[in-house]
């Protein structure tokens, strides 16, 4: 078949759109048949036809409704399909946007890879073109979803696409196979299930009901059988109604510990994997801590300083707080690493985003404290260990202070911790309070570095939970996750 030519502004939108959108791999990419098939998967909202654009290999077309391809058609279709459901006191603002998207809409879907689907007497198009694809030894891709539900996982499927595999038989004498495919954007993969062929000798009708049952039960076969996820459902529904792939599961208090069997470097790119790859950020922080510490002279310096830490006496029971610091971070990447993925990745970008802020600040801007004191005021096992830490940690690099933001990092996570009850929660705040004070009374920061601790965690917290916790709830949503 010949290849559409696209425009180069659709060539942009689509590199945009796969920049920002989730790099979905491949599973069971070995179950497509060689020869021409018809892939049906469940929609997830945006992601099933954009992951089929973009990583679906080979000769491929993904059905698409024909009313969005259509100038006049759009608005009405999109806000009646898209956004009808919305609360009423918004619905004009979508009714605008239905109607804003329309140039958009033609030019991406008549651009992409798409056959236009329609329900009326241009269906007749839709099928020679995909019989077509088909003799071509091109695989079809379709979402064949409706608003009826079927279970958790995938809503119910129109089943006349089945009428394709007796159109493509008689053409061909060959018999389609319809191969079943889970999206899941929570796991950045799209899985591959077993086909079903298509028996030219059975009653349409039959082969209907039989095809569409073998293709939900083995999407749905395939969802249970990972880790227990969010499911973006077709319908587009506020977060809070999602569903989870394994509902007996998300209810549960108990955790379970991450299965890390089969575990190797070389599969690190894995979805199951791909976590462990974030320690690398550890490795950036001990190189710029060598060069902050060793490579930049204390009279290059600016003295951190204000009228605050002149009442703030030194103390060096609060030692007990700040070596516990050490013992709270490496226990808290532990914990997560191993009970807690999710966990274990936003307390990482959260730790990454705040290590490459301050050891820029400490870099372009480098800073000291000179707040320590010259001689204690007394003589124990706790000043001798303070005097201990003194001569490892330098009085440089230290606004902002990172022990206050990576304390404030493990805090957020912790506070979004649904198995974490609320006794483990109020001991944690209490905790990481105590080790933000405690670095102005053991004189390792000043309470400047502390306050400017706090624009670096915002900032963290924006980019870390901004798109998927925070917006949600500013527009009255719950998230499943």
């Amino acid at each position: 078949m010949d290849e559409k030519k696209t425009s180069w502004l659709y060539r942009v939108i689509r590199w945009l759109v796969w920049l920002f959108s989730p790099k979905f791999r491949l599973e069971g990419e070995e179950k497509l048949p060689e020869e021409a098939c018809v892939i049906v998967g469940n929609h997830s909202q945006m992601y099933g036809p954009i992951a089929a654009e973009l990583y679906i290999p080979g000769l491929r077309r993904i059905w698409c409704a024909g009313e969005m391809m259509n100038r006049e058609e759009v608005a009405s279709y999109a806000y009646r399909d898209f956004w009808s459901a919305k609360p009423r006191a918004f619905r004009w603002f979508y009714k605008l946007l239905s109607h804003l998207i329309v140039p958009l809409s033609v030019l991406i879907f008549n651009s992409a890879d798409t056959i236009a689907v329609y329900h009326d007497a241009r269906l007749l198009s839709t099928f020679r073109e995909s019989v077509r694809l088909l003799q071509a030894g091109g695989r079809l891709v379709i979402f064949p979803e409706c608003y009826d539900e079927h279970n958790n996982i995938v809503h119910a499927f129109q089943d006349k696409f089945v009428d394709l595999a007796r159109l493509y038989y008689r053409k061909t004498g060959k018999a389609l196979r319809f191969v079943p495919m889970y999206t899941a954007p929570r796991l950045k993969t799209l899985f591959f299930g077993e086909p079903i062929q298509f028996r030219p000798e059975a009653p349409i009708e039959e082969e209907r009901d039989r095809i569409c049952a073998w293709l939900m039960d083995e999407i749905t076969r395939i969802a249970r059988a990972q880790p227990l996820h969010t499911v973006v459902p077709y319908p587009n529904v506020p977060r809070r109604q999602y569903p989870v792939n394994l509902p007996e599961q998300a209810g549960s208090r108990k955790r379970t510990p991450v299965d890390y069997r089969g575990f190797s470097l070389r599969r690190l790119n894995e979805p199951r994997f791909s976590h462990a790859k974030l320690l690398l950020g550890w490795i950036f922080y001990f190189a710029m801590y060598f060069i902050t510490e060793n490579l930049i002279p204390p009279e290059r310096c600016t003295p951190i300083h204000c009228a605050l830490d002149d009442l703030i006496p030194f103390n060096e029971f609060f030692l007990f707080f700040y070596a516990g610091w050490y013992l709270l971070v490496f226990g808290s990447l532990i914990f997560t690493f191993f009970y807690d993925v999710d966990g274990f990745r936003h307390l990482q970008k959260f730790i990454i985003v705040t290590q490459v802020v301050a050891m820029a600040c400490y870099v372009l801007w480098p800073s000291r404290q000179d707040l320590r004191p010259e001689v204690f005021p007394r003589e124990n096992a706790l000043t001798a260990l303070m005097g201990f830490i003194y001569a490892f940690d330098t009085s440089t690099g230290v606004c902002p202070s990172l022990h206050v933001a990576y304390s404030l990092g493990i805090l957020s996570v912790g506070l979004k911790d649904r198995l974490l009850g609320r006794g483990r929660k109020l001991a944690l705040t209490l905790f990481v309070l105590m080790v933000c004070v405690s670095v102005c009374f053991v004189k390792q920061h000043s309470a400047l570095d502390v306050l400017a601790a706090l624009p670096l965690c915002l900032l963290a917290e924006i980019l870390v939970y901004g798109r998927d916790y925070w917006l949600p709830r500013l527009r009255g949503e719950k998230p499943t996750e």
